[in-house]
């Protein structure tokens, strides 16, 4: 059974932006990179989403509908400017999200919801937390260092369990 407060974490209508509606939209007098330095501001960090962390992803894609609200942006250009934001090993996914519907630009919640099933599911967060339940010294490492793994995993399902 998961935690009915995960739930919403995986569902890709929680990451939405206010607006909506519409393609591609640059701002006037606005280009692609002014848009991209102004979200990277907004969300004030300059580290690319790498799929390494699944229990980041719930951050990366809360900093980045955020960051998107903040400068207005409508989900047609988030969705283009979010290949900014993620790793070449990320962008196979996006990019499969856009395969299957090659005739047309993937949409926002399309494309959120491929991140979602590759990187985040319930088995993940059920897992973190029975890890962290469970969670034993191991022989090879020392206090301080089953101490920092401890704090490394708490911190991780806090900041998700933040989120729900």
């Amino acid at each position: 059974m998961v935690d009915p407060r995960f739930k919403g974490l995986l569902s890709p209508e929680r990451y939405r932006l206010a607006q909506r509606e519409g393609r591609l939209h640059l701002p006037r007098g606005k280009s692609i990179r002014g848009i991209f330095a102004d979200v990277k501001a907004l969300m004030h960090t300059s580290r690319q989403f790498a799929g390494d962390t699944p229990l980041g992803l719930v951050a990366f894609l809360g900093n980045f509908q955020t960051a998107c609200d903040g400068s207005g942006l409508n989900e047609g250009t988030a969705v283009t400017l979010l290949q900014f934001f993620v790793t070449s090993e990320v962008l196979v996914v996006l990019q499969r999200a856009k395969d299957t519907h090659a005739s047309r630009q993937p949409t926002y919640k399309r494309v959120v919801h491929a991140l979602l099933n590759e990187y985040l599911d319930k088995e993940t967060l059920v897992d973190h937390l029975q890890s962290l339940m469970q969670a034993s010294h191991e022989k090879w490492e020392d206090e301080r260092e089953f101490a920092n793994r401890i704090l490394d995993a708490n911190r991780a399902l806090g900041s998700v369990l933040q989120e729900a």
